[in-house]
């Protein structure tokens, strides 16, 4: 999983030219922090979302900043101003509505689907060094 967080930097910094500033939101967190972390440590502004209090509880005793949200009700106000989206795994009924998140404001997307899934329309598989992840741009 290390190689996604640096595949997410390495996207930033091709599409913006730097990684200040950036400020990314990983939807469905679950109890995985690591690649929220690891990009946090290298000087992105990270913001993580989940329905679970315990999980926004725990990222947030972790030093992250957390949001709990229903992404099939969000509040839109936490993604606006969005540099980059991304979801580590998240469930295909999960894919379609980050789509709509992405298209709305206008945010790239980055997801790191589960294995021998296929992308939802709207979403484009490439292969990144043998990862499999699926963009909208």
């Amino acid at each position: 999983m290390e190689h996604i967080s640096k595949y997410i930097l390495e996207y930033i910094k091709d599409r913006k030219g730097h990684i200040e500033n950036t400020h990314v939101v990983e939807v469905g967190i679950g109890h995985y922090l690591k690649v929220a972390k690891t990009l946090r440590d290298h000087g992105l502004d990270v913001t993580v979302i989940d329905v679970k209090r315990d999980v926004i509880e725990r990222a947030r005793r972790e030093g992250l900043k957390g949001q709990l949200d229903d992404i099939f009700n969000p509040r839109l106000k936490i993604y606006r101003y969005a540099d980059l989206l991304y979801s580590i795994r998240p469930p295909r009924d999960l894919q379609y509505q980050l789509l709509r998140l992405s298209r709305e404001y206008r945010v790239p997307l980055i997801v790191r689907p589960l294995s021998g899934e296929f992308p939802v329309e709207g979403l484009k598989l490439i292969n990144f060094r043998g990862e499999v992840l699926y963009l909208h741009d």
